[in-house]
C-alpha cells in the first residue's frame, strides 16, 4: 500500500544475492580512491536507463521466479527487457532454453521480439498451456494495444487470441486454453459538454475533481472484466457495485466456470461494519472525514460463476493482507487466506478473534460454504521447478541470471544481461548503518567517481527505501523517476539511498510507538526525520559529506516526509526535489478527498476542523512553508498529480521563494517510457548540479531551463543572503 505502514516493509521480496559489507572508512576508502580501471568512462544517465532488466516475473512457484518452466519442466522461457531511446519502446524478447541443456551453457533460442511504446511491457504474464508446447502472454507492438497471443514452440506461429478496442491489462487462461478471463481499460470518453449550454445540470457528488475540471463529469468507470470462451465473442463480467483496477489479480478455476478477482467498493459506507476489524489504516479510513460515494481503497474478493453470469463476494471481508489462493484440482473448491466475515457469528470470543487474524479456509462452490484448513493448504499445487534460475547480484555487481542443477548443485552461468558494463566505470557502493533516535538503519552509498579521502563532498539524499542486495543504477530497483543515484556519483556526489531497518523487528516497533506520534503515519512521518537527520550527523562526523551542501529527494509517499522534513528539521538543506507525491496539505485534502484518511493519519490523526486545525496548522508541511529555505523543485507525472503539488507551488510562489514546478503529462507514476526516464532522471543531475556546485549543462536545449533556474538564485540569493 504506502510507506510507512506494515505491508510496505515487506514489498519486495525477490530473492538477491546479498553480498555487501557495512562501511570501512578507514580502509575501502583509501582503496576505492586508486581503483578507477583505465579505459572505463563515467556513467551518464542515457546507461542507466538502457539497462537491461528482467520483465514478466513469475510468482506462481513462490517468489519472484525469472524462469516460466513448462508444466513437464522440459522447457523454460526468459523475458529480458531494454529500453530503446531511439525509438522510445521497452523491447522485449522471448528466449527459450531447453532444460536438459542449460547447464552446458547454451545459446537462447530467440523466439520473438515485441516492443511497447506506452506504459505497459511488451510481453508479460506468461502462462504455458498443458500441452507443454504453447506459450500464452500479453503482448504489445507500436501501433496496437496489447491483446492476448498464443505462440506455439514446434510451429513457431504467433496468433492473437483476443482483439479488445482497449488495452488488456491482465488475464488468466485454463490450462487446456479453452477458457480466458481479462480485465481491459475502461473506454476512452470524449469530454461529455462540448457546449456547455447542452450540459445542463451536473451533480458533483461522486465525480473527482480532476475530471470535473477536465470535462469529464460521468463517475469514473473503472476497468472492465470479461470471460472469453476461445473462439468466441468475450462476455462482459458484472461488477455491480464494485470498482476494478488494471492490475486487478484473477484467477480462472480449472474448468473455466469460476473467475475469482479483486474489486474496491464504490461507496466505503455500505460495509460499516469492516471498520471493527483491527487494521489501524482502515480505522483511519473509516474515521476521517470523507466524502459521500469516495472510493474504498481496500478490496475485497468477487466470484463470478458462468453458469448464470453472475458476480458477488466469495466472503464479506476486505482484502487486508497477502492476496495468495489455489484451486483445487475439480474446480470446486477454492483455497486461500482472507479474514472471516464479521456479519455471520454470534459467539463473541470468536468475533473478536476474526477481528484480529487471517484464517486459511477452503470455500465449497457454488455455495460459498467455508471452513479453516491448514496453511499448507493454501499453497497446494505449487511444484518446485527442476532447476534453479536465480538472478544474482549485490550492490557492485550487475544482474546475471545463473541455473543450477538441484542434485548435482551445479551452476552455471546462463546469461549476462549487460555486458556493456563492462566499459562502466559503475563507481562503489557501501551499505553503511546510523542510528535514528536509537534505530539501527541502513542504507546504500554511492560514492563519487573522483573520491579522495579528507576531501568533503555534496551529499544528495534519496529516500523511498533501499535494498542491501540489489544491483542498482538510479538506487531504487530502476524506478527512475526521483532517483539517479550512479549518475549523480559519477558527477561528483555522494549519493545516500535511505533506508532500511538493520532490524526488521523494529518496522512495527516504530510503526506502533505512540511515543513518535499520536497515529502510525505520523509515528512514520517523524521516524523518517530522524533517520535522515541521523545520517547526515553520521556522514559529516566522518568527514565525508559537505553540510552546506545537502540535498534530498522526495517521492511518492516520501514527498510528504521530506515535506515535513524542509519545515521542522533543524537541518538545513541547500536544494530538494518533490517528486509526483502526496503532500500532507490543506488544499490537497479538499481537492483529493480521497486520501484524506491517509492524509489526516499522517498529521496526527485529526482532520483540518475545529480543534483538528491547530494539529494541522503545527504538523501539516503546506502551513509552514514559511520555514522552507531551500530551492525546490516540484514534478508532477501525469497532469492529476498538479494538485498534490499546487500548494507548495503557490505557497512558495507567493512567499517570492525559489521554486520550479515541471509536469510530464502522462507520465507514470514510476518511470517506464524510456524518454520519460531519462528526462527524470536528467533533471535530477541538473538541479543539484546546478544548485550544490554552481554547473551547468551548455546544451542548447537546456537554454530555456538555465535561463529560468538562474531567475530563482537571484531570488534566492535575495532571500538569503551568503546563499549560492
Amino acid at each position: 500500500m504506502f510507506h510507512g505502514t506494515k505491508a510496505f516493509s515487506m514489498a519486495i521480496s525477490t530473492a538477491f544475492a546479498v553480498g555487501s559489507a557495512v562501511l570501512a572508512f578507514s580502509t575501502d576508502f583509501a582503496a576505492y580512491a586508486t581503483s578507477q580501471a583505465a579505459g572505463q568512462r563515467p556513467i551518464v544517465v542515457s546507461d542507466d536507463v538502457t539497462m537491461t532488466v528482467m520483465g514478466a516475473l513469475d510468482d506462481s512457484v513462490g517468489g519472484s521466479s525469472v524462469a516460466h518452466f513448462s508444466p513437464d519442466g522440459k522447457w523454460f522461457v526468459i523475458v529480458p527487457k531494454k529500453a530503446n531511446l531511439e525509438q522510445d519502446t521497452n523491447d522485449s524478447s522471448l528466449l527459450l532454453y531447453k532444460t536438459v541443456d542449460v547447464l552446458q551453457s547454451p545459446k537462447p533460442d530467440l523466439l520473438l521480439k515485441m516492443s511497447s511504446p506506452s506504459d505497459r511491457e511488451a510481453i508479460a504474464n506468461i502462462h504455458w498451456l498443458a500441452d507443454n508446447r504453447t506459450i500464452v502472454f500479453l503482448g504489445e507492438d507500436p501501433g496496437e494495444d496489447s491483446q492476448i497471443y498464443s505462440f506455439s514452440i514446434l510451429t513457431r506461429r504467433l496468433e492473437k487470441l483476443t482483439k479488445s478496442p482497449t488495452p488488456i491489462t491482465n488475464y488468466d487462461i485454463t490450462p487446456d486454453g479453452r477458457n480466458i478471463a481479462f480485465v481491459t481499460d475502461a473506454p476512452v470518453k470524449k469530454p461529455e459538454c462540448a457546449e456547455e449550454s447542452a450540459c445542463g445540470e451536473i451533480v458533483i457528488q461522486g465525480r473527482d475533481l480532476f475530471d470535473i475540471l477536465t470535462g469529464q463529469y460521468a463517475q469514473q468507470e473503472g476497468s472492465q472484466v470479461f470471460w472469453q470462451p476461445v473462439g468466441h465473442s468475450p462476455l462482459s463480467v458484472p461488477v455491480d457495485a464494485a470498482y476494478v483496477v488494471g492490475q486487478t489479480k484473477m484467477s480462472l478455476s480449472p474448468d473455466g466456470r469460476y473467475l475469482l478477482f479483486s474489486a474496491h467498493l464504490r461507496d466505503f459506507r455500505s460495509q460499516p461494519v469492516w471498520e471493527n476489524y483491527e487494521n489501524a489504516d482502515l480505522k483511519d479510513f473509516f474515521a476521517a472525514h470523507l466524502l459521500k460515494g469516495t472510493n474504498s481503497p481496500w478490496q475485497q474478493h468477487l466470484l463470478f460463476d458462468s453458469e448464470d453470469m453472475s458476480s458477488a463476494p466469495l466472503i464479506n471481508a476486505p482484502i487486508l493482507g497477502p492476496d495468495s489462493f489455489s484451486w483445487a484440482e475439480d474446480g470446486k473448491s477454492l483455497f486461500l487466506r482472507t479474514y472471516l466475515p464479521l456479519d455471520d457469528v454470534a459467539d463473541p470470543t470468536e468475533r473478536k478473534a476474526r477481528e484480529r487474524r487471517m484464517y486459511p479456509i477452503k470455500v465449497r462452490l457454488p455455495s460459498r460454504e467455508y471452513r479453516e484448513v491448514n496453511n499448507e493448504d493454501v499453497q497446494a499445487g505449487t511444484q518446485a521447478p527442476p532447476l534453479n534460475v536465480t538472478l544474482e547480484q549485490d550492490l557492485n555487481t550487475p544482474p546475471k541470471l545463473y541455473v543450477s542443477d538441484r542434485k548435482r548443485e551445479q551452476k552455471t552461468l546462463l546469461l549476462d544481461l549487460n555486458p556493456q558494463f563492462k566499459d562502466l566505470d559503475l563507481g562503489v557502493v557501501k551499505t553503511i548503518e546510523w542510528k535514528a533516535g536509537g534505530t539501527e538503519m541502513l542504507g546504500g552509498l554511492y560514492l563519487p567517481r573522483d573520491y579522495a579521502p579528507g576531501k568533503r563532498y555534496p551529499l544528495v539524499i534519496q529516500t523511498h527505501g533501499f535494498e542491501p542486495g540489489e544491483f542498482s543504477m538510479d538506487g531504487r530497483s530502476e524506478w527512475s523517476s526521483a532517483f539517479a543515484a550512479r549518475p549523480l556519483a559519477a558527477r561528483g556526489f555522494v549519493v545516500l539511498q535511505a533506508d532500511e531497518f538493520k532490524n526488521r523487528q523494529d518496522h512495527d516497533r516504530v510503526y506502533d510507538d505512540r511515543k513518535l506520534g499520536a497515529t502510525p503515519g505520523e509515528s512514520f512521518r517523524n521516524f523518517n526525520m530522524l533517520s535522515f537527520e541521523g545520517a547526515i550527523d553520521y556522514l559529516d562526523r566522518r568527514g565525508l559529506i559537505d553540510l552546506n551542501r545537502v540535498g534530498i529527494v522526495g517521492f511518492s509517499r516520501t514527498a510528504c516526509f521530506v515535506g515535513y522534513t524542509l519545515t521542522h528539521s533543524k537541518r538545513r538543506f541547500a536544494a530538494a526535489i518533490l517528486v509526483d507525491g502526496i503532500s500532507c496539505g490543506y488544499f490537497e485534502e479538499m481537492a483529493l478527498p480521497g486520501e484524506a484518511w491517509d492524509i489526516d493519519s499522517i498529521n496526527g490523526g485529526a482532520s483540518p476542523f475545529g480543534s483538528g486545525l491547530k494539529v494541522w496548522m503545527k504538523n501539516s508541511p503546506g502551513f509552514n512553508l514559511d520555514k522552507v529555505e531551500p530551492p525546490v523543485r516540484l514534478v508532477a507525472l501525469g497532469s492529476g498529480s498538479v494538485l498534490s503539488g499546487w500548494e507548495w507551488y503557490a505557497g512558495l510562489t507567493m512567499q517570492r521563494k525559489p521554486v520550479d514546478f515541471v509536469l510530464v503529462p502522462g507520465a507514470n507514476h514510476i518511470g517506464v517510457k524510456p524518454s520519460e526516464r531519462e528526462w527524470s532522471q536528467q533533471g535530477i543531475v541538473d538541479w543539484f548540479s546546478f544548485w550544490l556546485e554552481g554547473k551547468e549543462d551548455l546544451q542548447p536545449a537546456k537554454r530555456n531551463q538555465y535561463i529560468r533556474w538562474r531567475e530563482l538564485r537571484k531570488e534566492y540569493s535575495e532571500a538569503i543572503p551568503g546563499s549560492r
